[in-house]
């Protein structure tokens, strides 16, 4: 099929003809072989030469381009790979169900390793990736989705997207004190944050500006901002039905939490458990009568209870209450994709110093994304430069080291 569509200066540009390849031929070398890894190595290296072929007809390659560097330049790791990243998103996902078959399984095999050098399975991998994760990780018998009452699922809540204010606005605090005492008058103002550092956990920071009571929450290492964010939103609820506050209004600086919150329950990813909570949480304030209303921010601009909630959360990153300290499975889902970009600089930094030193000298690390994927150079073009850059081309240098082509110098 990749032959009829592109030939080397000629046909669909290769961005094209990598989204067929992931979709048609990729597709077919990914299914379930991650359960048979360990396996027939002669079965696997049919495998990998049907991604070199592929991938050689996708950048429009000479057939002596090494296959690490043809691996690199169009964005598609070794097959072997991408078979532990695959184990690793279902075992990731698999262990939000506490009462799932195969974890009960895995933990008899993980502790009858054998001290022999022979390869594990790629689940059993997966499997004490998961077990080296210090904080646990939130089960549940049922998807969120479907352990959500059916009203709560239904809620609409009441969220402002914009106050007019401009990050530029030098009078932000002002006009934003204007704008609140004439929309939300005496009603209780709560400012929540999150913040994350590239070396330490979450933080999250809850300001109730009346009362002057603040709270910090530190999440795992794993958690993402987002989390964070929408952590932020459920602890406010938490703190109006404690305190009983009969009218407030939320103000949060994360768009997307809020957007999240907004979206309508059936559309949500079934495995946010967090955003399934701030609807029943504010389900119960509504069948308590209290008023709770949200409003987006924009950030470092000023405003006086966004940058204390701000200073909160970024503290809250060493000193934050541990409770509940706790991983969530939305946010075990990226671990995969960044122990395979970590995995596969590794591999490219020992395996390019051999072959593919052209290309490596240019490009030391692993993209994530092909360099071609939003140019607008024809197939001849694109072809001419992957080559230049494999260092494997028909300009004479190349073809006399191929012994195909006797290149005489006047």
């Amino acid at each position: 099929m990749l032959r009829c569509l592109g030939g080397v200066w000629w046909g669909a540009h290769p961005a094209t003809l990598r989204l067929v390849y992931n979709a048609v031929i990729r597709s077919v070398l990914d299914f379930g072989t991650f359960f048979l890894d360990p396996g027939n190595v002669a079965g696997f290296r049919k495998l990998d030469l049907i991604q070199s072929r592929a991938l050689r007809i996708v950048s429009g390659a000479m057939k002596s381009s090494p296959v690490n560097a043809l691996q690199i330049e169009c964005c598609d790791p070794p097959l072997n790979l991408r078979r532990q990243y695959l184990s690793d998103r279902f075992i990731f996902r698999i262990v939000q169900f506490h009462n799932h078959p195969l974890i009960s399984k895995l933990e008899f095999l993980s502790k009858k390793v054998p001290s022999s050098h022979k390869p594990l399975p790629c689940l059993l991998k997966s499997f004490l990736k998961f077990k080296q994760l210090q904080a646990p990780t939130h089960s549940f018998q049922v998807l969120p989705l479907f352990g959500a009452s059916y009203d709560s699922l239904l809620l609409s809540p009441v969220i402002c997207f914009s106050l007019g204010i401009e990050k530029s606005d030098f009078n932000a605090n002002e006009n934003f004190n204007c704008n609140v005492n004439s929309k939300w008058p005496n009603w209780h103002q709560i400012y929540t944050d999150a913040s994350k550092h590239s070396s330490g956990c979450v933080g999250v920071g809850v300001y109730h500006k009346q009362y002057n009571i603040v709270q910090k929450i530190k999440l795992p290492p794993e958690s993402s901002v987002f989390t964070g964010e929408c952590f932020g939103l459920l602890k406010a609820l938490e703190y109006v039905l404690s305190f009983k506050l009969k009218k407030t209004v939320v103000f949060t600086d994360s768009l997307s939490a809020l957007q999240s919150l907004a979206k309508f329950s059936l559309k949500l990813n079934p495995f946010f458990h967090v955003i399934f909570e701030c609807k029943r949480k504010l389900l119960h304030c509504q069948s308590h009568n209290y008023l709770v209303s949200f409003c987006w921010v924009p950030s470092h601009c000023g405003i006086s209870g966004n940058v204390k909630a701000d200073s909160l959360a970024n503290s809250a990153t060493v000193t934050g209450d541990v409770y509940p300290y706790k991983n969530f499975g939305h946010d075990l889902a990226a671990l995969p994709g960044i122990c395979l970009h970590k995995s596969w600089n590794m591999c490219w930094e020992e395996s390019g110093r051999i072959k593919g030193r052209f290309l490596y000298a240019i490009q030391s690390s692993v993209p994530r994304k092909p360099w071609f994927a939003k140019l607008s150079f024809g197939k001849t073009a694109t072809s001419t430069i992957i080559r230049m850059r494999l260092g494997h081309n028909s300009l004479p240098v190349h073809l006399h080291k191929l012994v195909s082509f006797v290149f005489y110098y006047l």
